[in-house]
């Protein structure tokens, strides 16, 4: 097994006695991006923040390079899993570069002054996200595709081997939605272990490895694009019935009404 996958097996969680997730299990492999698909309300956002080590009350077990991630402190695993919110507005206007710098705070500690090697993982960052000319620029004086590109470059600063993204494109428009998944697509050709939710079936056709359909708490299928996402499928988990389009080696879905 990689040191870096992240596996889950049999994962279950309540709240009170309401289930929310029922025996999960699916191994994201490095270098892949995996894409969770569902309804709102089936639990991805729980499942995520199970994988976070934010909810530890579940059953089941979730581990990282073969290690349970409950033996795991919260700072080492910070070092090791990061984390994408859909959109983020701090009540300060940062500099894009500090926004970046922040993320070193995993390693080097909240109160520690940033040294060159901070500085230099945070240009890095920067770099490999493509905003580096916008370092000095104000976070909230740019565009939401350049901000969600700000808060990928802050979750490479932390150097971690997976990066979990809520639903990183919906706030995006189309095309700034489309230029985001690339490059997020990219990092994990690079090496990286991407888990991202969407509520657009077209952008893991296009994108992603692996696809993880749930349904009422639980897994409806596991695997590729194409041996997940059918009609039937795409009925079952958002309630309309659908045609796939191939055109030029392209699966997209064309709902019907």
């Amino acid at each position: 097994m990689s040191e870096n996958m992240l596996s889950v097996r049999n994962l279950s969680f309540s709240y009170g006695t309401h289930d929310v997730l029922r025996d999960v299990s699916f191994d994201a492999p490095v270098g892949q991006m995996l894409a969770v698909l569902g309804p709102n309300g089936v639990g991805k956002s729980t499942l995520f923040r199970c994988m976070l080590g934010l909810e530890t009350r579940y059953r089941g077990e979730i581990t990282l390079g073969g290690k349970p991630i409950r033996s795991i402190s919260p700072r080492q695993l910070a070092q090791q899993i990061a984390y994408v919110p859909q959109s983020h507005s701090p009540s300060f206007n940062y500099s894009v570069f500090d926004m970046v710098l922040m993320g070193t705070t995993a390693r080097v500690g909240l109160l520690n002054s940033p040294r060159e090697a901070q500085i230099a993982v945070t240009e890095q960052s920067l770099e490999r996200v493509g905003i580096l000319h916008l370092r000095d620029r104000g976070y909230l004086r740019i565009s939401g595709g350049e901000r969600q590109l700000t808060l990928i470059a802050r979750a490479l600063a932390q150097q971690a081997s997976v990066v979990i993204m809520d639903e990183p494109t919906a706030s995006l428009d189309y095309g700034n939605g489309l230029r985001v998944l690339k490059q997020v697509r990219d990092l994990a050709r690079e090496g990286l272990t991407v888990v991202q939710s969407t509520h657009n079936p077209d952008h893991a056709f296009m994108f992603a490895d692996q696809v993880l359909a749930m349904v009422d708490g639980a897994v409806a299928a596991f695997g590729t694009p194409d041996e997940t996402l059918d009609e039937p499928m795409i009925e079952a988990l958002y309630g309309i019935r659908a045609k796939l389009r191939h055109v030029d080696g392209v699966t997209s879905v064309q709902p019907i009404f």
